[in-house]
């Protein structure tokens, strides 16, 4: 009998009662009076919803009739538990239909049927409690597979949500106690002040001049030699033992420590090449350092382009370079760029490739006019945010109450975490610039 309780859309949800016990007494199916069996409940189904009844052939999604078996008596309950579901969709069942979601019967007849032939057969039985429902659903309607798809990737979804949050918010949770730190010294007096009063007082100008020194040096340095030796091993170099150990020897040097590129550095071009330690022995070093990820980054960016571009421009007559300039290049220059990111955030950080081959403990550069911005030659040593915030930390102690308060020096842990946050501000400033230029090239692609 209709059920006018369920609010899904103002949809008709019947349901038709059958006695778990029956007791040779006919019912209408209702709960006070269930039917005998699941062959009479479907007799009433059919003698009640037969013809144009407009409540079963709306085929609007929710339309439902349940067969639900109860026991007599006062305890009788409405509420009771699914154990089987079939479907009725007039324009998606076929000649194989079963009932199910996916074969579902074309109409109501053919459905209470089907129904009632695996009454016979025994393939269905309800205990008390339990109930078959009977479902008209809309075409292309989700199917019970189809939701418990979509619940199984919402888990997905929330579980990885949560591992990126819990990675998320530490970082945030960092950055936001640094700048609480060093909120005291952020002017920008701190940013063009030269480092005073025995490190005790001044700004950073002079370590971020040296920084962005040893980082563009560096890549003018390495990012012509990586590009041009992964344009090499990916498309010329033949597959052989040469090439194999070439490029296990990139792979094991992207895992070499810093410490061991510094003692090479001051092996191979402090002493070896008579550099002193100076801007050009620690850029190199550097360099050294950050090829491995350029190269490889640059592998992955030329094998990424379609083999069919290089056979289309062989084709039409071009050379092998020919095709790698005008049509290789230019379709892998934002992931080619994508280990460039990487070697200037790598080169910014780093304190133990510079510490021996061209790092200084203090340096005095002007802070106005042209020698300010181009204070080093390339045969002396410089200042570098790194290194400088390394000495910050273990060499110079903090001023004296009296200079605190006469305002010669600020408290040593407002400078400490100050360097820290304009370090990672440099990081940051150079990686948006570059992923914006990488954002851009990548959306001139034609493919």
């Amino acid at each position: 009998m209709p059920d006018k309780n369920l609010p899904e859309n103002g949809s008709t949800h019947f349901r038709y009662f059958v006695a778990a016990k029956p007791n040779g007494s006919p019912g209408d199916g209702t709960l006070e009076h269930p039917s005998r069996s699941i062959r009479d409940a479907i007799e009433g189904i059919r003698a009640r919803h037969a013809g144009d009844s407009p409540s079963v052939r709306r085929l609007n999604g929710y339309d439902r009739i349940d067969i639900c078996s109860v026991l007599k008596g006062p305890a009788a309950k409405a509420e009771t538990k699914q154990r089987y579901e079939f479907f009725v969709d007039p324009l998606g069942a076929t000649d194989l239909a079963i009932g199910s979601a996916q074969l579902p019967w074309p109409d109501l007849e053919s459905a209470l049927e089907g129904v009632a032939k695996m009454d016979a057969e025994g393939a269905i039985s309800l205990a008390a409690g339990e109930h078959l429902s009977l479902s008209v659903r809309e075409v292309f309607s989700a199917t019970p597979v189809d939701r418990r798809k979509r619940r199984h990737e919402r888990i997905a979804q929330i579980a990885l949500g949560l591992v990126t949050l819990s990675l998320v918010v530490p970082l945030v949770a960092i950055l936001s106690h640094l700048i609480y730190k060093a909120w005291p010294v952020l002017t920008p007096s701190f940013l063009f002040e030269n480092p005073r009063n025995q490190m005790t007082a001044g700004g950073v100008w002079a370590p971020l001049i040296g920084t962005f020194y040893l980082v563009f040096i560096s890549l003018i340095i390495a990012s012509p030699i990586g590009v041009l030796a992964g344009v090499y091993l990916n498309e010329y170099a033949r597959d052989n033992w040469f090439t194999r150990v070439v490029n296990l020897a990139v792979v094991n040097l992207a895992g070499v420590p810093s410490i061991v590129h510094a003692l090479f550095g001051v092996g191979a071009f402090v002493m070896f090449a008579n550099m002193g330690e100076s801007v050009l022995a620690a850029s190199c070093t550097l360099a050294i350092m950050t090829l491995p990820v350029i190269i490889t980054s640059t592998r992955e960016a030329l094998a990424s382009v379609p083999m069919n571009f290089r056979e289309a421009c062989w084709n039409m007559g071009a050379s092998r370079w020919q095709t790698i300039r005008t049509i290789v290049l230019p379709n892998s220059i934002s992931g080619i760029l994508t280990g460039v990111i990487l070697q200037v955030s790598r080169a910014a950080g780093e304190t133990a490739p510079i510490l021996f081959t061209g790092a200084a403990l203090y340096m005095t550069i002007p802070t106005k006019g042209l020698r300010s911005f181009f204070p080093y030659s390339l045969q002396d040593g410089c200042m570098a945010l790194s290194y400088h915030l390394h000495v910050m930390m273990t060499q110079v102690k903090g001023a004296s109450p009296e200079a605190i308060e006469a305002g010669k020096s600020l408290p040593l842990e407002h400078l400490q975490y100050g360097t820290a946050v304009v370090l990672i501000g440099l990081v940051l400033t150079v990686n948006s610039f570059s992923i914006g230029l990488r954002m851009y090239l990548r959306s001139r692609k034609k493919w």
